[in-house]
């Protein structure tokens, strides 16, 4: 089992409100599985998708991604889950307007230390399997909407997730 929710709750406070977003959640993944969360504006989609994302820790109940108890772990052990084992691909791309596609691919095996010529090369590749190999040196202000799209896929995937994120995936 690659995620693994169990009974989780997640509430916010308002001032001297508590408010709940998420109440007694179960939900678990296989490894090659494919998931759509979908429900009502205001159902908490988003507040499921950053604590499965590790952004966000629930407020009650278990979290297992990948065998490891997500609660449990430290804000440098969750930023390199985060790192290895999750690849994000926000609504609104989050790529870097003065980099090339290329360079934007490459920002997170930079972080993972990934060595100068195997970091490219795998950038290279990412980019190639999402049909952007004749872009690489476009910075995103000359691509359009679904190509961005397709840069930040390949950002996602660059590292060989376990769990791979998209919020609003057919935006573009």
């Amino acid at each position: 089992m690659i995620l693994e929710l169990k009974g989780i709750y997640k509430e916010y406070q308002q001032g001297k409100m508590k408010v709940p977003v998420l109440k007694n959640v179960d939900f678990s993944m296989e490894e090659g599985e494919y998931v759509a969360i979908m429900g009502p504006s205001g159902s908490g989609k988003t507040t499921l998708m950053n604590i499965i994302g590790c952004l966000d820790k629930q407020t009650e109940g278990t979290f297992f991604l990948d065998g490891v108890d997500i609660k449990a772990c430290s804000e440098n052990e969750m930023s390199d889950i985060r790192l290895n084992k999750i690849g994000f691909v926000f609504q609104s791309f989050h790529l870097l307007p003065k980099q090339s596609a290329l360079a934007n691919v490459e920002m997170p095996l930079n972080y993972a230390r990934v060595p100068k010529k195997e970091r490219r090369e795998r950038a290279l590749k990412a980019l190639d399997r999402v049909g952007l190999a004749d872009r690489v040196d476009f910075k995103p202000n000359q691509l359009s909407g679904g190509q961005m799209q397709r840069v930040a896929i390949a950002r996602a995937i660059v590292n060989n997730p376990k769990l791979l994120l998209a919020d609003e995936p057919t935006g573009a």
